[in-house]
């Protein structure tokens, strides 16, 4: 069981999402950031759906009522009994030890996972907390959580490599997939999306991201469209002009014309993103986006090998860059 002594931001429990309920209404939620969150969860041992936490920017300060194995995942200072120790690796926990956890260097989202996971009540198949809908609710401090069992030994001490920590920055170029309703806006329009900077506002929260910038121009159609799918990382352009990024509590429809979708792959670059952060636009294809996921999720079941003790890693040169690859681990017979 673990004790949250103190919650200065907003600290919830989370999974990657409410899956196969949009058809009812009900918002998928989970992570802002599933990469930093499925390596988090890597790093103790956890499969890559295991409820853990997400805090904004400034981290809680937690005691330990039982032993435990914990990993934080982003750019942070963390203290174990006073003593600092490092992100994106494994330690281990006695009863009465306390985790305190600082405020993030770079990027909006932060992790904590336990080995075993958090337990909770699942609704509809998932402990992700949607606050709009009271499913769960916001932590506070003299919370309790128990955890999940699991094995400890041999799940401390793991560390993620150096290249494959998530460097966030606040300028970011995402990629985007044009439409579905493009012809709801002018050539101009479109020109105007691709070649500004936008700025992310202090009114973006976990519904979507509020960009302030040049106006983009809608065609003869107009801003509304008749209600349709709102997929993860869709860019509605209200009457306004200014685009709107919807992420992970999205609603599950809208009547906005969207002039894109941001690629997967760079959905946590937009999330990590602060209020005041930069954001600029470029056109790829569905297949390039595609391709960019598929490599991503490669790397990702790679590096859970490597964690695992599956896979060896090693540093080579290529193209006059340093790279990560992985072999087979030999296993004695």
């Amino acid at each position: 069981m673990i004790e949250l002594v103190n919650v200065p931001s907003l600290t919830t429990v989370q999974d990657l999402g409410r899956i196969g309920y949009q058809k009812f209404g009900v918002p998928v939620s989970g992570v802002m950031d599933e990469v930093s969150a499925r390596l988090t969860n890597y790093l103790v041992g956890n499969y890559d759906n295991a409820p853990l936490l997400e805090f904004v920017l400034r981290g809680p300060t937690i005691r330990f009522h039982s032993s435990a194995v914990f990993a934080v995942g982003g750019d942070v200072e963390v203290k174990l009994n006073g003593v600092p120790i490092n992100p994106w690796e494994s330690y281990w926990a006695k009863r009465g030890d306390v985790l305190e956890i600082g405020t993030l260097k770079t990027g909006m989202y932060g992790y904590i996972a336990f080995a075993g996971g958090i337990c909770c009540e699942r609704i509809l198949g998932s402990c992700s907390t949607y606050l709009r809908a009271n499913f769960g609710r916001a932590l506070k401090s003299g919370d309790t959580l128990s955890l999940g069992y699991a094995i400890l030994t041999g799940k401390d001490g793991k560390k993620l490599p150096e290249a494959f920590v998530p460097k966030y920055s606040n300028e970011s170029e995402v990629r985007v997939i044009l439409g579905p309703q493009e012809d709801h806006f002018t050539e101009e329009g479109i020109r105007t999306f691709l070649s500004s900077t936008y700025e992310v506002t202090p009114e973006s929260d976990r519904m979507g991201y509020r960009l302030e910038g040049p106006k983009i121009e809608h065609s003869e159609k107009g801003a509304d469209i008749i209600t349709d799918a709102i997929p993860l990382g869709a860019i509605q352009v209200p009457k306004s002009g200014k685009p709107i990024i919807m992420l992970a509590d999205r609603q599950t429809t809208g009547g906005y014309a969207k002039i894109g979708v941001v690629a997967r792959v760079d959905i946590p670059k937009v999330a990590q993103t602060r209020p005041g952060g930069k954001i600029r636009f470029r056109v790829v294809s569905v297949e390039d986006a595609q391709k960019a996921l598929r490599r991503r999720e490669t790397t990702m079941e790679a590096i859970k090998m490597f964690l695992l003790g599956e896979l060896k890693a090693y540093k080579l040169k290529a193209l006059g860059e340093e790279v990560i690859a992985f072999t087979k681990v030999e296993k004695k017979r």
